[in-house]
């Protein structure tokens, strides 16, 4: 326990430099895979579960997010935070449920070195069978069962939440870059509408933005088009299911006549002033979608529809484009 607080206070830290970072979570890796057992090369951790409605991705893959250095920590951070608020409102237990742990709940585990268990209880859920069976192994080995009151394996996109005791924060990580494959969304919609009006999020935004960088190897923004989605405590509330499809509403952005490198970015907060840019994360990697002007020009304008059926993917819809221009002789 005590190295796993000492890890913790870097990680807290946020004065703490990229290389102590990765120091201290290759300790922190190091620490979850002793204690889970979990053989990452086994062929069982090493597969994906398909919900049919989106895919959970293997214990191997759910582990090997913690390499993704500066994602975990604000991960953390935000929820450190966000707990820190709610122990401000009220005494305790704060209940956090934690949707897809992954075999090593990389997110819960610091934060059980700073509050007691008479302050913070967890709900874990997880749908992977090595997952799941790691997760309970590693609370045992860690002695830190007093704070989970229940790990269950289950589709968080279909959970039925415990009406006792109520849920404080959601916590879900569930996700890649442009919101694609995995459940992220519908786990949030399924779960979010069970819980109080109080309940926090963490992540408690997501943004998608539809932008055009430059044309060199760093390909930084040149310009900001427009939102395309948007993924907070408001817009799952107000999301409504239509009889004959789960798409979210379709946006249309223009595009600029000069066209260019256009791409979808993913911004994310997890809470407070916790956030997550572009190149700063594998999950805010922007998501190049095309050139233009092509062969049939530059469109001038693009539809997107997130879609959560059959897999959760932002559809990309484009008129007939107008020829190219030549330049001015």
């Amino acid at each position: 326990m005590a190295t796993l607080a000492s890890l913790a206070d870097i990680l807290l830290d946020d004065a703490t430099g990229p290389d102590l970072l990765h120091d201290t979570l290759d300790r922190y890796r190091d620490l979850l895979l002793s204690a889970s057992g979990l053989d990452l090369g086994d062929e069982d951790s090493l597969h994906p579960y398909d919900t049919g409605h989106g895919m959970a991705i293997g214990a191997t893959w759910a582990a090997l997010c913690i390499d993704d250095e500066l994602r975990t920590q604000r991960f953390v951070a935000g929820l450190h935070l966000a707990v820190s608020e709610r122990l401000a409102q009220h005494p305790g237990p704060v209940h956090v449920l934690y949707a897809g742990t992954g075999p090593f709940a990389t997110l819960a585990l610091p934060l059980m070195t700073r509050f007691t268990p008479e302050q913070l209880q967890f709900t874990f859920l997880e749908i992977n069978t090595v997952s799941y069976r790691a997760v309970r192994q590693l609370l045992r080995e860690l002695d830190l069962e007093a704070y989970v009151q229940r790990v269950v394996q289950t589709d968080a996109s279909t959970y039925a939440v415990e009406p006792t005791p109520a849920i404080d924060i959601l916590l879900t990580e569930t996700m890649q870059y442009s919101l694609i494959d995995e459940m992220q969304v519908s786990i949030a919609l399924n779960l979010l509408a069970q819980l109080p009006p109080t309940a926090l999020m963490v992540p408690e935004r997501i943004e998608l933005r539809l932008g055009l960088l430059e044309e060199t190897p760093r390909q930084s923004l040149l310009e900001d088009l427009g939102e395309l989605l948007v993924i907070d405590r408001a817009s799952l509330k107000a999301y409504v299911r239509q009889a004959d499809s789960t798409d979210f509403p379709t946006v249309r952005l223009s595009i600029p006549a000069e066209g260019g490198l256009l791409a979808i970015r993913t911004g994310i907060t997890t809470y407070g002033p916790y956030n997550l840019a572009d190149y700063e994360s594998g999950l805010t990697n922007p998501d190049i979608i095309g050139r233009f002007p092509d062969e049939e020009g530059t469109p001038e304008y693009l539809d997107f529809t997130y879609q959560l059926d059959p897999t959760p993917f932002l559809r990309m819809r484009y008129p007939e484009a107008t020829p190219a221009v030549s330049p001015a002789t």
